[in-house]
């Protein structure tokens, strides 16, 4: 039975005011377009390009991309010293042809060349950048095993819809809008880039890369303020990364990887293909801690006697041997075009 004091009208129940759905939602969608609009006109301004995520997915569409190429393609493969040291537009400019940079962060060439060998039917010039530890790491090294774990499952990832569906987005989007480039215009890498923050005491690095973009043809490209000190300081902190992993694990053993790499190379020879081994500069304290690690006596000097494939290596040439890399393993974009027709001429000469 009601109470002669209650009231039929709920107290907690609030009339709500009378809106136009529709129109909030176009509204808030022309503000985020034209917001997104001004930042992308502002980043262009200052001079900032898109720029592709560069990971294991985009890797492995970007090797998919390598079916589809003609069968003497020059093919680039190593860590990332290939990724910014070969500058594809003066390669192109000396040699006349388009290379495909397979090249990938803290990976070694042997996997790929194993992979080229018995997945393609390659039949052109492929430049295998050996980087020191990167090439022999141990394969437990975390940025080691990624690459070996996608070409074993190569097949795998290659019917994957939410793999290749990536690529299609990034073409649509990050090739193409300036202001997802995550390197200039990420809040958190703005706020680190303001705060300067320095690194506590064994702490793994941030990962805040400074370099301006990365192409949809796999492509590094420096920004042009990097002799900053404190970008310095960012690439030591990266580089202290892998280079603890790899004196944890012991390196690869050289005389499997020579056989291993042996055998692959005749396959890609019996086709019709050449392999040559590249040596980027390096400066600082890469120096001595791959020259004591992996001299070039028993490393280089032995791989091209063991295999007779021609090798060029930066220290051999007048224009390369003075290039001396600002954080101590990448070439800056004016140094890897005078490495790169360094590198063209050699490869051309050796076809003589």
């Amino acid at each position: 039975m009601r109470s002669s004091t209650s009231n039929s009208k709920n107290v907690f129940q609030r009339e709500l005011p009378s809106s136009n759905l529709p129109m909030v939602v176009i509204g808030t969608f022309v503000l985020c377009v034209a917001t997104l609009g001004i930042m992308e006109y502002q980043i262009r301004k200052e001079g900032g390009l898109p720029s592709r995520a560069l990971n294991i997915s985009f890797w492995l569409n970007h090797r998919f991309k390598l079916d589809e190429r003609p069968k003497n393609t020059t093919v680039l493969l190593g860590a990332s010293r290939m990724t910014f040291g070969l500058d594809q537009d003066t390669w192109e400019e000396e040699t006349g042809t388009r290379p495909h940079n397979l090249g990938l962060h803290g990976a070694s060439c042997i996997p790929m060349l194993h992979d080229y060998a018995k997945n393609t039917q390659g039949n052109g010039i492929v430049l295998c950048a050996l980087s020191g530890g990167f090439a022999f790491a141990n394969e437990r090294a975390p940025f080691a095993e990624r690459i070996n774990h996608a070409i074993r499952d190569l097949d795998k990832h290659r019917y994957s819809l939410s793999l290749r569906s990536e690529d299609i987005t990034g073409k649509l989007l990050q090739a193409r809008i300036a202001v997802l480039n995550p390197r200039l215009y990420s809040p958190t890498s703005y706020v680190r880039d303001i705060l300067r923050l320095p690194a506590r005491k064994n702490e793994i690095a941030w990962r805040h890369i400074p370099y301006a973009h990365h192409t949809e043809e796999n492509q590094d490209v420096f920004i042009n303020d990097i002799d900053d000190k404190y970008y310095w300081n960012q690439w030591d902190l990266l580089h202290a990364t892998p280079l603890r992993y790899m004196e944890r694990f012991a390196p690869l053993d050289l005389d499997e990887a020579i056989s291993l790499m042996k055998k692959d190379i005749k396959l890609i020879e019996d086709r019709g293909g050449k392999v040559i081994f590249v040596r980027f500069p390096i400066s600082r304290f890469f120096v001595e801690w791959e020259n004591t690690r992996f001299p070039r006596e028993q490393y280089w000097d032995r791989i091209l006697a063991s295999t007779g494939c021609h090798g060029f290596h930066f220290l051999d040439h007048d224009e390369t041997k003075d290039l001396s890399p600002l954080d101590g393993s990448h070439l800056l974009p004016e140094q890897a075009r005078i490495f790169t027709k360094a590198l063209a001429r050699f490869v051309k000469d050796s076809d003589q």
